[in-house]
């Protein structure tokens, strides 16, 4: 019975975090966790939560095999994240920022999201790939 209850107490836990990252009201602290989350990711479904209704109705779309590959394509360990310049108002905010990928390189993105359904979800993202 302990073990139950203490498993509830995680599940419990784990769901507020998870939605307290997708319900954040600072875009930029938004963007930083999905970030996180995305340099964990194993499946798709982790992410679309994080997207625009629009971007996550294509991408359930893809077959499963390319649904893998966007995840490998993307999932990026960031760190030393700095916003370089930003736009942001009440609906929309778009960052230019620079970072370090995961082997210490030096890496420059962007990123536009917008408000729907009174939180904050990505529309868009590029980051450039550094030279080897």
């Amino acid at each position: 019975m302990r073990i139950l209850a203490l498993a509830l107490l995680v599940l419990i836990a784990t769901a507020g975090k998870s939605e307290a990252q997708t319900n954040a009201s600072d875009p930029l602290q938004f963007y930083k966790g999905y970030l996180a989350v995305l340099a964990k990711a194993k499946s798709l479904d982790e992410l679309l939560p994080y997207y625009t209704r629009e971007l996550a109705d294509g991408l359930r779309k893809m077959p499963t095999e390319m649904q893998a590959n966007y995840i490998k394509m993307n999932a990026h360990a960031l760190t030393d994240l700095k916003v370089t310049k930003q736009q942001v108002d009440s609906s929309k905010a778009v960052f230019e920022m620079s970072a370090k990928t995961a082997d210490g390189r030096e890496t420059t993105g962007s990123a536009t999201l917008v408000k729907e359904g009174g939180a904050w979800k990505v529309e868009d993202e590029s980051w450039a790939a550094p030279p080897p």
